[in-house]
């Protein structure tokens, strides 16, 4: 998450390395921002067998775990929609302006989806209320705006492509549907990674994108590949916990290691077929990106759980806990210091001195987000 706020912040940069900036989408390169998502994507998966398993273990049974899958998705895909028509947002032909729109829909997030405290909770009236003046606020948002498409004619609110978010949310409901139904089974879950890549190599193909496609993106979004790092993130799970009751590390590690130099090696291959390329989603950027995210969660594991430095990671651990909320954090931050006059020096802003100034952007974030969770201001889906 914070290497997330620090790479979403190089658009204030001038004259920083290409190699960590996002690669543009008919290059053939890879880019250190490029690889931020599908790790995200990846530990999202790492995550989910926990994630059931400690609910399971709760009482709750399968309804119940599906009516959790679809909201939580669809809370994400509603967020994810409204981020991405704010890209398209004209001053224009709007009656208001893109800040007080995109500040007035930060705040409905927080009003309609934060985890409130038990107090709030008890008083039904003002919980309702407060819900569903957020929702009218997202409503009204959506009548009152007006944008550009990318040749300049003007547009509605409509679903250009998923967002972020709404990408995530895809993802997290295709393949939290599909564990739900293969469960703990390393050989259901490599299935359906193959058939995750299998559908992304096919759409990637020139000749059977359009069978795929929908509206400038594709009716299955992230054409499979978002979905195969995902279901990465789940089958090292899955072999994360058989190796632990075997308590035996060397062999996880031999394992992994090897499932990691294995993906990358494909990687290398597809890239003979298919260009490295993130926005396209193509073959050979999955697997490169999943060899980089099972080679580095090797190493954060070894850190953590066999040299036991769980303190290296204590001031930052609350854009763990409270993701979501640190991610929309930067939309207050970017829209209200939009109405001042106030601007950093071009020399903080250039180079080096640039990217220390995003790393400690960074910082301050994760700082904001420890000061909203005491005021309560946590959003949970």
């Amino acid at each position: 998450m914070i290497l997330m706020i620090w790479v979403n912040d190089f658009w204030t940069l001038i004259s920083i390395p290409k190699w960590l900036k996002h690669a543009p989408a008919e290059e053939d390169y890879l880019g250190f921002s490029d690889l931020i998502f599908p790790w995200f994507l990846f530990a999202m998966g790492l995550s989910i067998p926990f994630a059931f398993s400690y609910r399971l273990k709760k009482g709750e049974n399968k309804y119940i775990l599906l009516r959790h899958i679809i909201f939580r998705s669809a809370a994400l895909i509603i967020m994810g929609l409204f981020h991405m028509n704010m890209e398209m947002f004209s001053n224009e032909h709007s009656l208001i302006t893109k800040p007080v729109f995109v500040l007035f829909c930060t705040t409905a997030f927080f009003m309609i989806w934060n985890d409130y405290s038990d107090n709030i909770k008890l008083n039904r009236p003002l919980f309702y209320s407060l819900q569903i003046l957020g929702i009218s606020i997202l409503v009204s948002m959506l009548f009152l705006f007006s944008g550009k498409d990318y040749n300049g004619i003007q547009i509605g609110f409509k679903a250009h492509w998923w967002g972020i978010l709404g990408l995530i949310g895809w993802v997290y409901l295709i393949t939290s549907c599909a564990y739900l139904f293969i469960q703990n089974s390393i050989t259901g879950n490599v299935i359906a990674f193959c058939m995750c890549i299998l559908l992304n190599i096919v759409s990637s193909s020139g000749f059977a994108y359009n069978i795929f496609s929908w509206q400038g993106d594709h009716w299955i979004p992230g054409n499979g590949g978002l979905q195969a790092l995902t279901f990465g993130g789940i089958i090292v799970s899955l072999f994360l916990k058989q190796f632990q009751r075997a308590s035996n590390g060397k062999r996880f590690y031999i394992l992994l290691s090897s499932i990691g130099v294995l993906t990358l090696l494909v990687g290398l291959y597809l890239k003979s077929f298919f260009i490295v390329s993130k926005i396209k989603g193509t073959p050979s950027w999955i697997f490169i990106s999943l060899s980089s995210a099972i080679l580095f969660f090797v190493f954060i594991y070894w850190i953590v759980d066999e040299k036991g430095k769980f303190s290296w990671f204590k001031y930052i651990h609350i854009a763990g806990t409270s993701t979501l909320t640190c991610y929309l954090i930067p939309y207050y931050y970017y829209n209200i210091v939009s109405f001042s006059n106030w601007t950093i020096p071009t020399m903080f802003m250039t180079g080096i001195a640039g990217l220390i100034k995003s790393a400690l952007f960074a910082f301050l974030i994760i700082g904001f987000t420890w000061i909203f969770s005491k005021m309560n201001l946590h959003i949970r889906i």
